[in-house]
């Protein structure tokens, strides 16, 4: 059996409490923080703990047993839609099959990651797909998106591959039984720090966020300083890739976030995380604040993919997340 594990809003950071703004605020969040959800097994625990802090895609056949593998006998695929001319700009549509006609679901946008030079929509096996069929059963339609990559393609191609997506989603996801009002993105990795760049930069979304209720970014990461070689994705340009100026962006922007690292999380992540953290919530702060988790027993991958299986200590909280909007 998993162990159950219990959020709380300083073991686990789930950072509504920080944020309340008076007692009925703060006393929803303390009912939610008291939520429990089945967590990692310990068979993949003791696996994840053993890898320690690295990115290594032998975390994904750790929660290969736990997974369900496309194709789907509930989830319809409608692969590879042209977003735009570039062969690389393509989104699949996961929708439900037993989903009632006539009624528009909330849109679920996941962006992969794979460090900007990687990474696609189809992954190796069973995510990022395990995501939008996610999505797609739970009352949602999922839309999983391809983008152009670096180096053969740099700041802000990814992120405006996104806009075209999201122009595309807004113009056709009704024909799906989506609504194109209600919106939220979700970024892995690298893909966070496409979602953070598309919301928080109008020269990338054109002043049109609409119909976006709302940003999960997971693991995104901005670096602190920036390196002696240039940035294989943003090039030279400190605004773009440190963390100060995309948290004063992200920090501007109306659009309600979720945060999320993991434990064994590489050090740079997590001290992104708790860099944006403490500029968005801590004292005198005049941003919004995210909402914050921190997932115990799990790293870099592992977080992700654990989404429809039994772990349910990512899923359980999104969805409270999500219901929210």
């Amino acid at each position: 059996m998993p162990k159950l594990i219990t959020t709380s809003a300083l073991a686990l950071a789930m950072g509504l409490a920080a944020c309340a703004d008076n007692a009925e605020d703060s006393a929803t969040t303390e009912a939610e923080a008291e939520t429990s959800w089945p967590g990692v097994p310990e068979e993949q625990a003791a696996q994840i703990r053993e890898l320690g802090y690295v990115i290594d895609p032998a975390s994904f056949e750790i929660y290969a047993p736990l997974a369900e593998f496309p194709p789907y006998d509930d989830v319809t695929i409608q692969s590879d839609i042209a977003y735009g001319d570039d062969a690389a700009q393509k989104l699949d549509v996961y929708t439900f099959n037993e989903a009632a006609d006539g009624k528009s679901r909330p849109v679920l946008v996941y962006v992969h990651g794979g460090g900007f030079t990687g990474g696609t929509k189809a992954g190796g096996g069973y995510y990022p797909q395990s995501a939008t069929a996610w999505a797609a059963r739970n009352g949602m339609v999922g839309v999983n998106i391809d983008y152009r990559l670096a180096p053969g393609s740099t700041y802000p191609a990814a992120s405006a591959d996104l806009a075209a997506a999201m122009d595309w989603v807004r113009a056709n996801i009704a024909e799906h039984g989506g609504d194109p009002d209600h919106i939220v993105i979700w970024g892995h990795s690298a893909g966070g720090n496409i979602v953070a760049d598309y919301i928080s930069t109008e020269s990338i979304n054109g002043g049109d966020v609409s119909g976006v209720k709302g940003a999960l970014l997971m693991s995104p990461y901005y670096t602190l300083d920036v390196g002696e070689e240039p940035h294989v994705y943003y090039g030279e340009d400190a605004s773009l890739q440190t963390a100060a100026p995309a948290i004063e962006r992200l920090g501007a922007s109306s659009i309600p976030l979720m945060l999320v690292s993991a434990e064994y999380d590489p050090e740079v992540f997590r001290t992104f995380a708790s860099t944006m953290v403490e500029a968005m919530c801590g004292d005198g702060s005049t941003m919004t604040c995210p909402t914050t988790l921190e997932l115990a027993d799990h790293n870099h991958l592992t977080e992700g993919a654990s989404i429809g299986t039994v772990d349910e200590s990512f899923s359980g909280p999104f969805s409270v997340w999500l219901a929210g909007l």
